[in-house]
C-alpha cells in the first residue's frame, strides 16, 4: 500500500470527525472543574483562573496530544475519523511510520505549526497569553492561521496532495479499501 494522494474532502470529513472527537476529549476535564468550580452547570471549556487554569489547561492539552499521536500509533495510522473515511497514516513508501514521524505529523506538524482551529492549540495559546499577554497570542494564532493556510494550498494543489505535517515527518495518508481497514 504505497502511499498516494487523498483528495482534500475526504481528508476534511476525517478532520471534522477527529476535531470534534478530541475537542470532547480536551474539553471534558474542563467541563467538569468549572461545574465544580461555580457550582454552574453551563458548557464551560475556558480555562479556570490562576494555577488552577494552568493545571487543567495542561491536562487538557495532554489528552489533546494523546488522541492525535497515540491513537494513531496504537491504531496503526489511523484515528476513528480516518478509520471511518477509511484512511491510513503511512510513509511515502507506503510502510507503517515510527512512532517518532507520528509525534512530528500529529503534534509538531498539526497541533502547534498547523493548528488554527484544533481546540488543543487554543488551549495553548490561551495559555501564552496568560504567559506574554494577549499580543503574543494573537501574534501566534495569525501564524498559526497563515501556516494552516499554505498546509491547505499543498495538500490540495500538489502532486501527492501532501500537506506540511505530512511534509515535515515523511509521511502521506493513503486510502485503504475496507477490507483491508480492520486489519
Amino acid at each position: 500500500m504505497k502511499g498516494t494522494g487523498v483528495g482534500p474532502m475526504r481528508r476534511l470529513a476525517a478532520y471534522v470527525v477527529d476535531w470534534y472527537l478530541a475537542t470532547m476529549l480536551c474539553g471534558a476535564p474542563l467541563l467538569l472543574v468549572n461545574a465544580m468550580r461555580t457550582g454552574e452547570q453551563t458548557l464551560d471549556t475556558s480555562l479556570p483562573p490562576d494555577a488552577q487554569g494552568w493545571l487543567w489547561g495542561s491536562i487538557a492539552i495532554a489528552l489533546g496530544v494523546l488522541y492525535y499521536w497515540l491513537v494513531p500509533l496504537l491504531w496503526h495510522g489511523q484515528t476513528p475519523g480516518k478509520r471511518l473515511t477509511h484512511l491510513r497514516i503511512v510513509t511515502k513508501e507506503g510502510g507503517q511510520p515510527t512512532a517518532g514521524q507520528l509525534l512530528m505529523r500529529q503534534v509538531v506538524g498539526l497541533l502547534l505549526l498547523e493548528g488554527a482551529v484544533a481546540f488543543p492549540s487554543q488551549l495553548l495559546r490561551e495559555l501564552i497569553a496568560r504567559a506574554a499577554g494577549d499580543g503574543a497570542a494573537n501574534v501566534v494564532r495569525i501564524g498559526m492561521v497563515g501556516i494552516t493556510l499554505v498546509s491547505v494550498v499543498l495538500g490540495v494543489y500538489t502532486p501527492g496532495r501532501r500537506m506540511l505535517h505530512d511534509r515535515i515527518s515523511g509521511t502521506c495518508e493513503a486510502y485503504q479499501p475496507e477490507a483491508d481497514v480492520k486489519k
